[in-house]
């Protein structure tokens, strides 16, 4: 059977020769992985498999190292660039606001008019004499909604008891943690142990 191959000091995802060789070294195990038989019918089959697995994962860990070494340079850098893109754009975002929220205000006043002459149009039976409104019950045009406003559903709870079974959300997190603090009976969930195997050397 093949020897366990050891993990070399040269592999390197930025130098090139390192790079072939950390290539080189993946691709001669898992043409090694290929090579072995799936089978696992004893204890030593068993041990053996998971030696094997257990070493690939290493060699995952140790392209991911490598990764590590260029990735946390460049997510530094980007870090440092998002806080002067912040620095920068502040006060422009700080000075826009009252703009911003002098136009909100008037869209909503705007939007209440509309929403009451709306109702108001609802509510009315015209009163008519030979199919003319009356004097009563004036034609008032819509106020026109505001430039740059579209009306959009959305929500919020008024009352949680009275919202129906098919909108809650299980907490998946409280459960878990239940379960690990030792909880073994939840109505409604099914506690169940599963077996899980750990590749370990």
């Amino acid at each position: 059977m093949d020897t366990e191959t050891k993990p070399n000091t040269d592999l390197s995802l930025t130098d090139s020769n390192g790079r072939e060789l950390l290539q080189s070294s993946l691709s001669d195990y898992v043409a090694f992985l290929r090579r072995q038989p799936a089978v696992c019918g004893t204890p030593e089959q068993q041990e053996t498999l998971i030696k094997h697995v257990a070493q690939g994962h290493e060699l995952i860990k140790l392209v991911a190292a490598e990764r590590l070494k260029i990735t946390r340079q460049l997510d530094k850098q980007k870090h440092d660039w998002m806080e002067i893109e912040k620095e920068m754009t502040a006060p422009i975002l700080a000075a826009m606001q009252p703009l911003k929220d002098a136009v909100e205000h008037y869209n909503r006043e705007v939007l209440r008019v509309r929403e009451h002459q709306q109702a108001q149009a609802a509510n009315q039976t015209p009163i008519t004499h030979s199919g003319e409104t009356t004097w009563l019950m004036p034609d008032v045009a819509l106020v026109a909604k505001p430039k740059g406003v579209q009306m959009k559903w959305t929500y919020n709870i008024v009352d949680p008891n009275q919202v129906p079974n098919g909108y809650w959300i299980i907490d998946e997190g409280a459960i878990k943690a239940d379960i690990a603090n030792g909880v073994r009976d939840i109505p409604g969930v099914r506690i169940y142990e599963e077996a899980i195997t750990t590749f370990r050397k």
